[in-house]
């Protein structure tokens, strides 16, 4: 991106160069902002946590697998001690087939959208457990969304 602006701005005044750079800055950081925001998938948004899933994560793995991240959101109650974890990712192995799934990583946050540096991760690596996706759950929604399509 920024090798871009710099052949962008090649040819330019000092000045030019500089409201450019500004300007990008001020709008391209607003539409980096829009097409996250794009890509998140809100699934449930609860009073006490929302859970989404990252569109642009979804990968085909064959035979009839899809992975995806998938991101947990506290949310604090007014007066309530601020807890350690406030966000959840993981990364989510469905076989969209045998209606299981699997979770390879699990990583905690300290700040609201997985922000920041990890916390603490309590899982990784491949551990395909098979579990069944559990019926009416939030992960039975992102199943049918991400295996149905």
């Amino acid at each position: 991106m920024t090798h871009l602006m710099w052949v962008s701005c090649m040819g330019l005044s000092f000045f030019q160069k500089t409201t450019f750079i500004i300007f990008f800055v001020i709008y391209g950081s607003g539409l980096v902002l829009a097409q996250a925001n794009d890509d998140l998938i809100t699934v449930i948004d609860g009073r006490q946590y929302s859970l989404s899933y990252y569109k642009s994560s979804i990968k085909v793995l064959p035979p009839d697998w899809k992975k995806v991240w998938i991101i947990t959101n506290r949310k604090q109650e007014e007066g309530a001690a601020p807890e350690r974890i406030q966000s959840i990712r993981r990364n989510i192995l469905f076989n969209c087939v045998r209606n299981t799934y699997s979770t390879l990583a699990t990583v905690n946050y300290g700040d609201t959208n997985a922000m920041g540096k990890p916390n603490l991760q309590t899982q990784s690596g491949f551990e395909l457990n098979d579990d069944p996706v559990p019926a009416g759950t939030p992960l039975a929604i992102i199943f049918s969304q991400i295996c149905g399509a």
